[in-house]
């Protein structure tokens, strides 16, 4: 599942940054999202189930999904994420609820709570990619869908390679305690564990606030105006 120091600092970040709730040993370390959503796929799809995705969307995602012979319906989007009234009966809804890809909608926090509710109600799980979340820059952060959920139907993943750079092959996948041996055996016979000596350097990053730091110069460049903007505007003045 990973190096146990980066675990339990991923679980303090999540629970700190975007309102999650779990312990270290339901932090799973990957090599970013789309092995996540692989494992995720192998492990609770079968054949002719149901998967939701957003459209437009991730196309990764959905490429995950058919490998494990999954049928895919497209659910379309609006103002508020995606469309529930347009939400057919699924095995699994994958959404990115932080910034919607490719549109960067967020979803709102009713519709994030109607979207729980519906997914208790069918029995389905729910794969939260918090796609880009470190990037916010007006309005009040939504809690995540994790975070807001009471009944265990939240797979939540997230990568450092978006936010750090892309050859840094890590990320987490953060599932529910009744899934966690799943999960456990799954990796034990496919990737085994990321690389651990870039495991232990992004710990000690994190830990000595480093990331964070980062974080916040990151948001303050993308805040800038580009130079071509820049000469545009000089250009119309």
């Amino acid at each position: 599942m990973g190096y146990m120091p980066l675990r339990q600092t991923v679980a303090d970040y999540l629970m700190r940054a975007r309102g999650l709730e779990c312990q270290p040993k339901q932090v799973a370390i990957v090599s970013g999202v789309q092995e996540a959503l692989d494992l995720c796929a192998r492990l609770f799809l079968s054949p002719g189930d149901r998967v939701c995705l957003e459209d437009p969307g991730y196309p990764g995602a959905g490429r995950a999904f058919e490998a494990v012979g999954a049928k895919i319906t497209a659910v379309g989007v609006d103002e508020e994420g995606i469309q529930l009234s347009k939400l057919r009966s699924a095995r699994l809804i994958y959404v990115t609820p932080a910034h919607q890809f490719p549109l960067g909608i967020t979803m709102s926090l009713p519709r994030r709570l109607a979207l729980l509710e519906k997914a208790r109600q069918n029995n389905a799980l729910i794969f939260e990619d918090d796609y880009d979340s470190e990037f916010r820059y007006s309005g009040r952060p939504v809690p995540a869908l994790q975070g807001l959920d009471r009944h265990g139907c939240v797979l939540f993943a997230g990568s450092f390679s978006k936010v750090m750079f892309p050859s840094l092959r890590l990320g987490y996948l953060v599932v529910p305690d009744d899934l966690v041996d799943r999960i456990a055996a799954a990796k034990s016979i496919t990737s085994r564990h990321a690389p651990l000596l870039e495991q232990a350097v992004l710990c000690e990053f994190m830990d000595k606030g480093l990331f964070g730091r980062h974080i916040r110069r990151m948001r303050e460049v993308s805040r800038r105006p580009t130079v071509g903007a820049c000469s545009r505007a000089r250009a119309r003045g």
